[in-house]
């Protein structure tokens, strides 16, 4: 249940969360304090930004503070009471939008779609008064926007966190049960005393226990990873534009890391409890290391090289290579090797674990 079962059920409700893939119509107030029709003009234009809704009105600004201190509304745009007049007098006036930055996601959504939208509406009132001046239209149109930006965005374009997420999560996930999996697989054996029995019926070689022990793990994973890999690209859209052998091996290379790490982590705590449990903060700390969240380039070097000693770091980056950014081959070269290297890992401690497989007071208790 724990190697098939629960990662299959770990897979859907991770699908369910970020299926949406851009988050809509997140909840803000507004303190119109102009009540005029330039005001409310501008209110609808916020209200119809893709990731705000306006879903309260209030009074004041005190009143706005408490809705955002009770969680009812992630924002509050507040138009001054002389916006109109102002504005038609062209003496700029500001108008305030204050939101939660707790949630950076949420903040960040709302704050570029709103001051989007502002900018948006102070430039047609500025292109208005020029029109009335007499201005040509193409002349007027320069002097509010003098340099355009040609802005493109490449390799997620619709700035979709089902993409940028769930191809991150999945794997993360995925490793968990992979990591613990195989703790548990070699570890119950000491915990259980059955560590030599185990190795006298592989005639002595831990290599040949190693791999009948091990054997079905890595079976039951990498159909799980290719089943995570076709879920994301065949049924949700993700866009693959590499190539697919390359992730294919990939993947495999990725399950194979995390049972070396697995090996590695049983073969010098051999108390099973104490063995899981590193092995759970081996597991949670992939996904903060690798880069996705907080770019490798601006850590500390120390720390940054510590991202390095996780397989995720690399796999995640030959799946972003190969899928979203459709790169050559050999770009995704170094990665690859670095995935294969983890695999060496366990051969340095085949005679420690060998010696306690024949060694019963080395055994852990729990």
């Amino acid at each position: 249940m724990v190697t098939l079962i629960l990662p299959v059920i770990a897979i859907g409700v991770m699908t369910l969360v970020f299926i949406k893939g851009v988050p809509r119509d997140l909840p803000i107030g507004l303190v119109d304090l102009n009540r005029s029709a330039t005001s409310r003009k501008l209110a609808r234009m916020v209200d119809a930004v893709p990731s705000a809704k306006i879903v309260s009105t209030y009074a004041n600004l005190s009143e706005a503070k408490e809705a955002m201190e009770r969680g009812d509304v992630y924002g509050i745009f507040i138009i001054p009471e002389d916006f109109e007049q102002s504005l038609f007098k062209s003496e700029q006036p500001q108008v305030a939008f204050f939101f939660n930055n707790a949630y950076m996601i949420v903040g960040g959504f709302i704050n570029k779609d709103v001051t989007t939208v502002v900018s948006t509406f102070s430039a047609g009132v500025d292109l208005n008064l020029r029109l009335k001046k007499g201005q040509y239209y193409k002349q007027a149109m320069v002097s509010v926007m003098p340099v355009k930006v040609d802005t493109h965005m490449l390799f997620n374009p619709y700035t979709n966190y089902f993409y940028y997420l769930t191809t991150a999560f999945l794997p993360v996930m995925l490793l968990m049960f992979i990591l613990s999996g195989t703790v548990y697989a070699i570890g119950s054996e000491f915990k259980y005393h059955r560590a030599g029995e185990w190795l006298k019926t592989a005639h002595g070689s831990i290599v040949r226990a190693l791999s009948a022990k091990m054997a079905p793990y890595l079976f039951i994973y990498s159909i799980l990873m290719l089943f995570v890999n076709v879920l994301l690209i065949k049924y949700f859209g993700t866009p693959f534009k590499g190539n697919v052998w390359i992730l294919i091996y990939n993947a495999f290379l990725f399950v194979l890391a995390y049972i070396s790490m697995g090996i590695v982590i049983v073969s010098i705590f051999t108390s099973l409890r104490m063995a899981l449990s590193i092995s759970s903060v081996y597991a949670a700390l992939a996904f903060t290391m690798s880069g996705l969240t907080f770019p490798h380039i601006a850590m500390y070097k120390p720390v940054m090289i510590l991202g390095f000693l996780f397989p995720f770091t690399h796999y995640h980056e030959v799946f972003i290579n190969q899928a979203l950014q459709g790169a050559p081959t050999y770009s995704s070269l170094k990665s690859l090797l670095i995935l294969n290297l983890f695999l060496l890992l366990p051969f340095f401690f085949l005679k420690r674990l060998k010696k306690i497989c024949n060694t019963p007071k080395l055994w852990g208790k729990n």
